[in-house]
């Protein structure tokens, strides 16, 4: 399934603003010449991670509520090199939700070169980190999770739908 371009993906900061934004460090590059396939991965998950926060998830939860969220699944799509220097960001589109879990699509842009380099597709559950099992999201991160849902499915591309929510 085809991907969004970069200008498709640039050209709606009111609902994906860049998150993320580095400049790739030495240390990213692998024995290829390119960005560590581990650093697309870290790198776009901080990127979620912070869309999470901005959807109205928590940063406190860990410590004081004592739940999260665990990755369940990932489709992985690696679109181009990404090398030192260049300047990356992540966008983040929340697809759909469930009473439990969370579908969404992570977007690494190298915005050097101004091309879409890497996809993440992530399914992830809210977990009760006391007893390790799924719960129901609390009603305030619920209704903010469906405004990001609703909000995101004004974009006119696909998600490329190899994960289902649960």
């Amino acid at each position: 399934m085809p991907q969004p371009t970069y200008a498709d993906l640039t050209a709606r900061t009111d609902l994906l603003p860049a998150h993320q934004r580095l400049v790739v460090p030495p240390e990213f590059e692998d024995h290829n010449g390119h960005m560590n396939i581990a650093h697309y991965l870290t790198t776009t998950s901080w990127g979620v991670q912070h869309a999470f926060h901005s959807w109205g998830v928590p940063e406190s939860w860990m410590g004081e509520a004592r739940v999260g969220t665990f990755s369940v699944e990932h489709h992985l799509t690696y679109l181009g090199e990404v090398h030192v220097g260049a300047e990356v960001s992540v966008r983040v589109r929340c697809v759909a939700r469930s009473a439990r879990g969370l579908h969404v699509v992570g977007y690494l842009l190298d915005d050097t070169h101004r091309t879409l380099a890497y996809v993440m597709e992530l399914l992830t559950l809210h977990v009760d980190l006391t007893t390790r099992r799924t719960r129901p999201w609390p009603g305030d991160v619920a209704a903010g999770l469906d405004r990001a849902v609703a909000a995101h499915a004004v974009l006119d591309w696909p998600v490329t739908g190899c994960l289902a929510v649960r």
